[in-house]
Order: structure tokens, then C-alpha cells, then sequence
């Protein structure tokens, strides 16, 4: 049978068919625990949408693509946190600190903040200033759920802002077809400061954005929990769309698919 020849594949690879790392998705896997604060964006309290993949494309005003420049505004695709505000999840798989991760970077956060832009005439002459709108949020990280550590200097909901899709040119586009990877980090030294859109898109490559992290700046080697907090007085209520734990390069996982592949077309089947 072919799932056999599968089987046997990663056999062959010395991988374990029934490790969950080798299956696992991403995403955050569970909410532990959620309060709302004092004064949340109103409709946006169902902690759940924080869970699973970002937003490539809102639903918000009839629907646009995701950018740099007009982050995820829909109802189900994100959770606000208000002034004493706390939102905690949970990754079934722990997210490691990963030396083949891109820039070193292990665990990518997303909100909706956006970089700000000296003109609005959505063509290819608006420039970012550089500076992002952002709505803060303390970061802690956890490996058992009960001890954490803050992320010191580093706001959830801040840059690279999110970019759903790599084939836009203007700020905010009516349509777009090919999503960009969430697992995939912009590379931290990046400055968009005086650059259009399509200079941005090209310089995120491929990526979705998020504000990445490496775990080692906090001295852990992996993690299970993240929580955001809002503490009273800020003046701020962060918005979080999703959690996601960075994709290694190259990542095994991905010898598997192309053996699967040859194993699908080329070997006969196994019985």
C-alpha cells in the first residue's frame, strides 16, 4: 500500500511517523486563559480567534487583501485587549529555540498595526515614514504555563506589521492572489523608511510579517505558553490576530513531502 511506502520513507529517514513535531501545525493551539480589561474594542472579545492561521484577507468594509498598511479589521479575526487586559495561549507542540530559523527568530506575533504613510493617494508614490502605528502589549513567555518571562522592549502588537498576499503594489489593493507565509520572518535589519509598497513586499520576501522573537533573548530554550498583557494606563487596547512558531530552514519536515512525493510516482507500491 502506499501509505506503507510512506511508512518505510521516513523509516529510511530516520523519523519517527508517529512524532507529533513532524505533524503538528504552527499555529497556537489553545486559549488558557482570556480577560477582556477595562475598555476593549467593542465585538472584538472571543479570545478563539487568536488561535489557528492570521488573516490573509479581512472580511472588514466588503473585504480587502491584508498589507502593511490596513491590517485585519474583521469581528472573527481579532481579539482586543483592553487597559488591565491579559490574553494567554497555549502551543501544543513547544516552539524551540531554533538555530536554523531565519534571523534566529522562533515565535512570530500578529495584530493589525500598520505602517504610517506621508501621503494617501493608494498609488505607487505613497511612502511609508517609517514609523508604525502601533498598540503595544507586553509579550511574556512561558515553557510549563506557571513561570514567565518578559520580552523585554518588544510590543505584540507592533512591526512588521501583516502582509496577506505578495502580489500587491499600492497600499491598499482590491485584490490579490498569492498568499504570503506566516512561518516565515522579515528579516529583522529591514528599514522601510521612504519605500513604496512594491519595495516593501519585496523586502518582507515571501513573508507574512509578525513581530518576531528569539527565544534565547529571554534564555529559554522553548516555550509552550505566550501571553500578552495591557496594563492599566496605557492608553492603548493591542489587537492580536495570531500566534505562529517559525518554520526552520531547511525544515526536515520538507525532506518528507518531496520523499513522499517520490515515493507516490516512482516506488511501486509496498504490500
Amino acid at each position: 500500500m502506499k501509505k506503507n511506502a510512506l511508512v518505510l520513507m521516513l523509516v529510511i529517514l530516520g523519523i519517527n511517523s508517529s512524532d507529533p513535531f513532524l505533524w503538528a501545525d504552527p499555529w497556537a493551539d489553545s486559549v488558557v486563559g482570556y480577560s477582556s480589561g477595562s475598555n476593549p474594542t467593542p465585538e472584538f472579545t472571543n479570545p478563539s480567534v487568536s488561535l489557528g492561521e492570521p488573516t490573509h484577507h479581512s472580511t472588514a468594509f466588503g473585504g480587502f487583501p491584508v498589507t502593511p498598511f490596513s491590517g485585519a479589521a474583521g469581528v472573527n479575526e481579532l481579539v482586543s485587549l483592553g487597559e488591565g487586559g491579559e490574553l494567554t495561549v497555549r502551543f501544543d507542540v513547544p516552539v524551540t529555540d531554533d538555530p536554523n530559523n531565519p534571523f534566529g527568530i522562533d515565535l512570530l506575533i500578529f495584530g493589525n498595526s500598520f505602517f504610517n504613510l506621508g501621503s494617501f493617494n493608494n498609488d505607487h508614490t505613497d511612502l511609508a515614514t517609517g514609523s508604525t502605528a502601533s498598540e503595544g502589549g507586553i509579550i511574556s513567555l512561558s515553557a510549563d504555563g506557571i513561570n514567565f518571562v518578559v520580552v523585554p522592549g518588544v510590543d505584540a502588537d507592533g512591526r512588521f506589521p501583516t502582509l496577506g498576499f505578495s502580489d500587491i503594489a499600492i497600499p491598499f489593493p482590491a485584490t490579490a492572489s498569492i498568499p504570503t507565509d506566516f512561518t516565515k520572518p522579515v528579516d529583522p535589519s529591514f528599514d522601510v523608511t521612504g519605500l513604496n509598497t512594491a519595495a516593501i513586499v519585496a523586502g518582507y520576501d515571501g513573508s507574512g510579517g509578525g513581530v518576531g522573537i528569539d527565544l534565547a533573548m529571554v534564555g529559554l530554550s522553548q516555550i509552550t505558553h505566550v501571553r500578552i498583557t495591557n496594563p492599566l494606563g496605557s492608553g492603548l487596547t493591542p489587537e492580536i490576530d495570531g500566534f505562529a512558531d517559525v518554520r526552520a530552514i531547511p525544515e526536515p519536515a520538507g525532506c518528507v513531502v518531496l520523499a513522499w512525493f517520490a515515493t507516490m510516482f516512482a516506488l511501486p507500491a509496498i504490500r
